[in-house]
C-alpha cells in the first residue's frame, strides 16, 4: 500500500532574491537525521531523492517532497517523518553543512562519481554558460525586484487604518469562530512555500493544503487587504495555542499568502490557486466595508498596478526559463562523465540503512 506524500517549496525566488526556509525542513534536536547532498550539476542529486522517496511510499511510508524553485520537476530535498530521516540538496543556492557531524547529520557526496578528466574537456563551455545563467538569474530577479516593488508600493499600500482594521477585524470573527475566545498561548508556525515562481509560472501545490484541510476561505480585497490580515489570522492562532502552517507570497514573502489550520481544517488563502479542484470554499469580501465611491475612485489605479506586476512577473518568468535551458545544457555535458552505476549503488545502501527496497 503507496503511503501519502506531501509537495511543497522550501525555497522561492522572489522580489528580495532568493527566500529560503531550509533551516526549518526539519528539526534535529528531535531526533531526525539530516543527510546533506552534494555534488554539481548533472551528477544526480535529484534523481537520487526521488529514488529514496518512492521506495518509501512503496514501504507504505508518508513523504514529504520539497521541489526546486529553478525547476519545480526536480528535487531539493525529501523527508520521511516515520523514519525520522531526511535528505537535502546541500549547494547554492541554498548551501547546507553539518550540524554535529554523523551524529544528526552527514554528506553524502555524489561529487565524487565525476569523471574529472573527461568534465575538463568542456571546461570552457561550461564556464561560458554558467557565466550566461549566472546574467538570466540577475536579469530574473531584477525583474522580481520590481514587480515587488509595484506590489508593496502600490497594490499593498493603497488601503488606509480603517480598511485594514476592517479586513482584520473580519477575519478575526473567522478565527473566533473557529477556535474560540480562550487564548493559551504557544501554538506553533511551520513555514512553507505553496507557491513559487519558476521558469513555468506560479507552481502551487494545491494538494498539500488538501492534505491539511477540507475548508477553504478565499479572501478577496481589491484594495489588498488580504495578506495583513492572513498576519492577524496567523497572529490570533498562535494566541490561542493553535499550530498552523503559514505559507508565505513568493514574491513578497514577509506577508503570507495562507494560513493552514489543520486542527479546524480550515485554509484561508488570497491565493485561489491554493485551493483544490472541487474544494468546499466560500469567498469572503474584505472590501464589504469600504466606501463604495473610495473604491471606485481607487480601482483604476490598481488595475494598473495589477496590469504592471503581471507583466513584470511574465519577464521574469522567461528569464527563470533561460536560466533552466543553460543549466539544461550544462547537464548536458555533465551526464556522460558520471559513473550513475555508482550513484544508484550509493542510492542502494541508504535504502538498505532505512530498510526500504
Amino acid at each position: 500500500m503507496n503511503g501519502h506524500n506531501m509537495r511543497y517549496f522550501l525555497g522561492a525566488n522572489t522580489a528580495d532574491g532568493f527566500s529560503s526556509l531550509y533551516d526549518g525542513f526539519v528539526s534535529l534536536k528531535d531526533g531526525d537525521f539530516l543527510w546533506i547532498i552534494k555534488g554539481g550539476a548533472g551528477c544526480g542529486k535529484s534523481s537520487f531523492m526521488k529514488m529514496i522517496g518512492a521506495a518509501a511510499e512503496r514501504a507504505g511510508q508518508n513523504v514529504e517532497y520539497a521541489h526546486c524553485s529553478g525547476d519545480p520537476d526536480s528535487l531539493d530535498g525529501v523527508y520521511i517523518p516515520a523514519l525520522k530521516t531526511a535528505y537535502v540538496d546541500g549547494t547554492a543556492p541554498h548551501t547546507a553543512d553539518t550540524n554535529l557531524t554523523a551524529a544528526d547529520s552527514a554528506y553524502v557526496n555524489l561529487g565524487r562519481y565525476y569523471d574529472i578528466s573527461a568534465i575538463s574537456e568542456h571546461s570552457d563551455k561550461l564556464r561560458e554558460l554558467k557565466e550566461a545563467n549566472s546574467k538570466c538569474y540577475a536579469r530574473a530577479y531584477a525583474l522580481l525586484a520590481a514587480a515587488g516593488a509595484v506590489r508593496r508600493g502600490g497594490l499593498l499600500s493603497e488601503a488606509g487604518t480603517d480598511e485594514h482594521s476592517a479586513a482584520q477585524n473580519r477575519v478575526k470573527g473567522i478565527i473566533n469562530r473557529e477556535l474560540g475566545k480562550k487564548r493559551g498561548g504557544g501554538g506553533k508556525i511551520t513555514r512553507r512555500f505553496l507557491s513559487v515562481y519558476t521558469c513555468k509560472g506560479n507552481v502551487a501545490f494545491p494538494e498539500t493544503a488538501g492534505r491539511f484541510c477540507g475548508r477553504f476561505c478565499l479572501l478577496e480585497s481589491q484594495m489588498g487587504t488580504g495578506p495583513q490580515a492572513l498576519l492577524t489570522a496567523a497572529d490570533e492562532c498562535v494566541r490561542a495555542g493553535c499550530s498552523i502552517v503559514l505559507c508565505p507570497d513568493p514574491l513578497t514573502p514577509e506577508v503570507p499568502e495562507a494560513v493552514l489550520i489543520p486542527s479546524s481544517s480550515l485554509c484561508l488563502t488570497c491565493n485561489p490557486l491554493l485551493i483544490p479542484g472541487g474544494a468546499d470554499y466560500r469567498r469572503i469580501n474584505l472590501d464589504s466595508k469600504t466606501n463604495t465611491v473610495r473604491l471606485r475612485q481607487a480601482r483604476p489605479k490598481i488595475r494598473r498596478y495589477e496590469k504592471l506586476a503581471a507583466q513584470l512577473l511574465g519577464e521574469a518568468v522567461l528569464a527563470l526559463a533561460d536560466t533552466k535551458r543553460l543549466h539544461d545544457e550544462m547537464e548536458q555535458l555533465y551526464n556522460p562523465c558520471v559513473d550513475f552505476d555508482g550513484v544508484y549503488s550509493e542510492v542502494a545502501q541508504h535504502l538498505s540503512q532505512l530498510e526500504l527496497k
